[in-house]
């Protein structure tokens, strides 16, 4: 997530109002619920068009440079078009795992690399020569960062405040004609320390899972 800097400018619910449009012209667009990209926009940098993570993540919807280069995206500074990329970024992202908002949002903060790996135990080896989950830990999918732990728990907190089209299992159809476009993976790779943590995560993944139905 993004550091946000105290300065002087729009409060949070000015910003909030003047995203409001884009955000419901590309929910519209991608068939996707505009609490969720309201959600991410929140949580990734609090609607600021400035906003820049120590890591490199830039602008509202805090897209890495790989991420915006796979969706065309040349300025994520760009409300219109940060907005945009992310809604059909979630959308890919929600074909991929089944309308699992969870893990949808897991794989937004920590790449869909890194949660395959996790629902599948499947270690991951990155262009660095880095692996991620190399003794083939199976979570669900949830990755046992703390971050995105923390990262998703935030989201789907603020997701859940008001009535959504939110379903439990079991899984409504969801249509995969969709072709998400070719994942990479951040690099947040701290592997579990015990048996106990993982089962913990493993049952946390399944007790908060959200399914929403991708028309």
């Amino acid at each position: 997530m993004a550091q946000v800097r105290r300065e002087p400018g729009p409060s949070l619910q000015e910003r909030s109002r003047q995203l409001e449009p884009l955000i419901l012209d590309s929910a519209k667009r991608y068939g996707l619920d505009p609490r969720i990209l309201r959600t991410v926009c929140f949580v990734e940098s609090r609607y600021r068009l400035d906003a820049i993570s120590p890591k490199g993540a830039r602008g509202p919807m805090q897209f890495m440079p790989d991420t915006a280069r796979r969706y065309g995206l040349r300025d994520p500074h760009d409300a219109r078009a940060a907005i945009d990329a992310a809604a059909h970024y979630l959308r890919d992202l929600l074909v991929r795992f089944n309308g699992r908002l969870d893990l949808a949002l897991a794989a937004y903060n920590a790449g869909e690399g890194t949660v395959e790996s996790f629902l599948t135990g499947r270690p991951l080896r990155l262009t660095s020569g880095k692996v991620i989950n190399p003794r083939g830990v199976v979570t669900g999918g949830l990755p046992p960062y703390r971050e995105t732990q923390e990262y998703v728990n935030s989201a789907i907190a603020l997701f859940s405040e008001r009535p959504a089209q939110i379903l439990k299992p079991p899984l409504l159809p969801v249509l995969t004609n969709t072709k998400a476009r070719g994942s990479t993976t951040r690099d947040f790779s701290f592997d579990l320390s015990s048996d106990n943590e993982a089962q913990r995560l493993r049952h946390n993944s399944d007790t908060n899972a959200f399914f929403i139905e991708v028309p």
